[in-house]
């Protein structure tokens, strides 16, 4: 499978902050890729994974719509990226590989972070103490500066995300998705029809199989059922739909398959912890 073509990236924020005070935010579920670079000073993410402390040194990277707490103390001194994956192909690059979180860094990676950052300075957060991060502008209207950015700068950005995605992508393993034809199928359908209905049926059909033998082999593979997976992505890209769009919350329902709207909010609540109302204010403001 060739993974040059699979994604596209948006870049949102490129910066430097320093933490004056000790800082936390909780419960946090982002359409969008993290990658931070620590040069001096600690802090803690608390994943569904476990607890990682972050140190100088090393790269972290939070993929998008992974659920995580982290914590700073003061003087934290790092660097930061913040990027929204566009599907070009229907499969997840996630999906794919498992990456890790984190990767022993060198050099090379801060002087990238400085010289990219001393070129592109309004990628930067608003305020360089971290404290302040709450208060920055909707990821709406950074992905929209981005989108008018010209192509050479863009360009150069993407760059810099693929050069930083290495080191991670060197430390990646291989999913076994990538080696059952017919699974890889069934995720490219339900990522084209995540706007659907999509049954067990639907998924039997497809791949030419019985609905036992189907969700037997799917769960082997992807470690969820079918219909979890299904729920996953689509509740992913109304999550999308709530960062990047103003559309309603009944219009969103919809255009993830829902003919329910309660039961839609209900769904959302119960896998993000938060209606989709609250996510979007507290994502975006």
């Amino acid at each position: 499978m060739e993974q040059a073509n699979l994604v596209d990236f948006i870049v949102l924020n490129l910066g430097h902050a320093r933490t004056v005070h000790h800082w936390c935010n909780e419960d946090i579920s982002s359409p969008f890729i993290r990658i931070y670079y620590v040069k001096e000073g600690r802090a803690y993410f608390h994943l569904p994974s476990g607890d990682i402390e972050l140190t100088s040194g090393h790269m972290y990277m939070v993929p998008s719509y992974v659920p995580n707490s982290y914590e700073c103390e003061p003087n934290l001194d790092f660097y930061y990226l913040f990027v929204y994956q566009r599907m070009v192909s229907e499969i997840n690059l996630f999906d794919i590989y498992d990456f890790p979180i984190e990767v022993k860094s060198n050099e090379a990676a801060n002087l990238l972070f400085e010289n990219y950052c001393s070129l592109y300075p309004q990628l930067n957060l608003p305020s360089r103490d971290a404290t302040e991060f709450a208060n920055h502008q909707s990821y709406r209207d950074y992905a929209m500066a981005y989108m008018k950015m010209p192509f050479y700068e863009r360009m150069q950005l993407h760059g810099l995300v693929e050069i930083l995605f290495s080191y991670f992508m060197k430390h990646a393993k291989q999913k076994s998705v990538v080696k059952d034809s017919r699974i890889a199928e069934l995720l490219n359908y339900i990522q084209q029809h995540i706007s659907d209905v999509i049954t067990i049926d639907d998924l039997a059909d497809k791949a030419c199989l019985t609905k036992s033998h189907l969700i037997r082999s799917f769960s082997r593979t992807m470690g969820i059922t079918p219909l979890q997976y299904i729920l996953r992505k689509k509740i992913q890209h109304a999550q999308s739909l709530l960062l990047s769009t103003d559309m309603t919350v009944n219009r969103i329902s919809e255009a993830t398959g829902f003919n329910d709207v309660s039961y839609f909010i209900r769904l959302f609540k119960k896998n993000i912890g938060f209606t989709p109302q609250e996510y979007r204010e507290k994502l975006i403001g």
